[in-house]
């Protein structure tokens, strides 16, 4: 979507805004990208790998035939998407 923006030309500063987990998927691509005008963030978590392991570990009690994964795949996982 940045990439997008910036190719229209038509946009001059971006700013994200994100709320709990978007939020801090917005500082992760913040760290990435010094260029983004501004954050707003609204409730971001302190740890997202915390609350991905929360919210996995919790899904099979809560979630009717939600699979049980191990944390060390969902460790594996946010490592590769913050890239």
């Amino acid at each position: 979507m940045l990439d997008h923006l910036r190719a229209t030309k038509l946009v001059t500063a971006i700013a994200l805004w994100g709320r709990s987990m978007g939020a801090s998927s917005s500082v992760l691509q913040a760290s990435r990208d010094p260029s983004l005008a501004g954050l707003v963030l609204d409730s971001p978590f302190a740890s997202l790998e915390q609350v991905a392991l929360e919210l996995v570990t919790s899904a099979p009690e809560t979630v009717p035939g939600a699979p049980s994964i191990p944390p060390f795949l969902v460790k594996t996982a946010l490592r590769v998407v913050a890239g």
